[in-house]
This record gives structure tokens, sequence and C-alpha cells, in this order.
């Protein structure tokens, strides 16, 4: 388990160890995620209020709205994973 973090905007930080997937909400499935993930309040929406361009999936059943595109947020994520933690 990695035992870093990666921000996803606006000063907010995930565990990068939970991260299961990251989405694109612009595609039918993920829109329909993220509507069932908001209606039973397991959504963390940190886009505050801009378009969501990614939805990270969790892997404790939540998912997390982003401003980020998925891009961005996979070259945070592997460009730490080979660093060691200090």
């Amino acid at each position: 388990m990695y035992h870093y973090f990666i921000t996803v905007g606006y000063g907010n930080v995930v565990s990068a160890g939970r991260i299961l997937t990251i989405g694109i909400p612009s595609s039918a499935p993920v829109k329909r995620d993220m509507a069932e993930f908001r209606k039973i309040g397991k959504l963390i929406d940190y886009t505050q209020g801009k378009k969501t361009r990614s939805l990270i999936y969790l892997d404790n059943g939540q998912a997390v709205a982003s401003t980020m595109l998925p891009e961005t947020l996979a070259i945070r994520f592997v460009g730490r994973a080979g660093k060691k933690d200090v």
C-alpha cells in the first residue's frame, strides 16, 4: 500500500493507496456512477462548483469528484510511485 497523498485540486488530497481507478465523467457509465454515489452519500465533491473532469474510485466504496483531468492525476500518481518515502 502506498503511504503518500496526491493533490486532486484546490488543496485537497487523496491517499494514493486508496485509488482503484479514475474515470471520465463525460461517459454515460461514469455519469450514472456519479449520480448514484451522490444519491447514497458516498461522493466526495472537491470541485468547488467547477466542472467535474474526473471521478476517482476509492477502495472503500466512495468516489471523489475532481476538476483535474485523469491524465494529470495519473502522472502525479505514477510519478510519485517510484520514489521512496523520506
